[in-house]
């Protein structure tokens, strides 16, 4: 039904996406952390 290569570079495409909203989520995460971290401080 499909083109091998088409699906192969359709799944590339779905991995490499995949870990980028990862990635953008691991440092989003870390973000906060620091955030919350600093804000804590100021409140002392």
């Amino acid at each position: 039904m499909f083109n091998p290569a088409v699906t192969s570079g359709v799944d590339l495409f779905v991995y490499i996406a995949i870990g980028l909203i990862s990635l953008v989520n691991a440092l989003l995460f870390v973000n906060a952390r620091k955030t919350k971290a600093k804000a804590e401080e100021n409140h002392k």
